[in-house]
């Protein structure tokens, strides 16, 4: 098959380099140009624009960092794609703009998988993310011979129509920042109770918050939150689209949300979303003490 990417950052990529391994074509597109040597090396084309990119595709993968990256791109897509293309949108962009992207491209001919994925840099470069889709039957039964060449089989599965895919990323992400916050403010307590660091996530490993606690352990023990795999700005655009989503109020996320952005202000936006925990825990934190 000929596939394009299209979006090159750290998850586009690792998905994209198991395109050419897997016995397909690769058109590879991205805004900012110099990010797709190493898909070059393996065979990739790297396209001058979105409609270069996607004129002769059978399949196209989007992976941006939001919906109003995508909603431009996408809008290229339609003007040059062929009718019957397929349009897998890997992005992170919330239920309701997955529904308007999936009509938008149906009106226009195209067949539209949301398949935002679980997981970061390392299951993508290891092919294992976890994936969740929301299409027809018939375009994810397209769309999941593809799907299994960055995720693991056994955590693809269709959710629903078109936007459920999304619907249900918003609550993985709202989980993944609330309980990120769960030990934000575990730390804080520890350190107002003299608790040695090493010591309380020891104890944090085997409790409910274990797997962010052991996932992100290195990191919070260092106080060093660079080399992001998912920064603390796409955290906060992910619990926005959560509390947006939501007919009734999410306080809980809502607090979270507001260390997060307090974090992102003192200048931790592109570190690793984990640095919130750090900031608020005490040492990172203004008139702490």
């Amino acid at each position: 098959m000929r596939i394009t990417f299209l979006g090159l950052g750290k998850m586009g990529r690792a998905m994209a380099a198991h395109v050419p391994a897997g016995g397909h074509d690769l058109t590879v597109w991205n805004r900012s140009p110099g990010k797709a040597t190493d898909l070059i090396d393996k065979g990739a084309r790297e396209a001058a624009s979105v409609s270069d990119a996607v004129r002769d595709a059978d399949a196209i993968v989007i992976m941006l960092f939001d919906g109003a990256a995508v909603r431009p791109v996408l809008q290229e897509v339609i003007g040059a794609a062929r009718p019957g293309t397929l349009v897998i949108d890997s992005t992170t962009i919330g239920a309701a703009a997955a529904r308007e992207f999936g009509q938008s491209a149906a009106e226009a001919g195209l067949r539209y998988v949301d398949a935002p994925v679980v997981g970061s840099v390392a299951p993508a470069t290891d092919g294992t993310l976890g994936i969740v889709a929301g299409a027809s039957d018939e375009d994810f039964a397209a769309a999941l011979p593809l799907l299994q060449l960055w995720g693991d089989p056994d955590r693809i599965r269709r959710v629903g129509e078109v936007g459920s895919g999304n619907a249900l990323k918003s609550v993985i992400n709202l989980t993944l920042g609330v309980a990120m916050g769960g030990i934000a403010e575990a730390l804080r307590l520890a350190h107002d109770l003299a608790l040695d660091r090493h010591v309380v996530l020891d104890v944090l490993e085997i409790g409910p918050l274990g797997f962010s606690a052991k996932q992100k352990r290195k990191m919070l023990e260092s106080g060093e939150f660079d080399g992001a795999t998912f920064t603390l700005d796409a955290m906060i655009k992910d619990l926005d689209l959560a509390l947006s989503s939501a007919h009734e109020e999410l306080p809980v996320t809502g607090a979270t949300k507001s260390i997060a952005d307090e974090a992102s202000a003192a200048g931790h936006g592109e570190d690793d979303y984990a640095s919130f925990a750090g900031y608020f825990s005490a040492e990172g934190r203004p008139n702490s003490t």
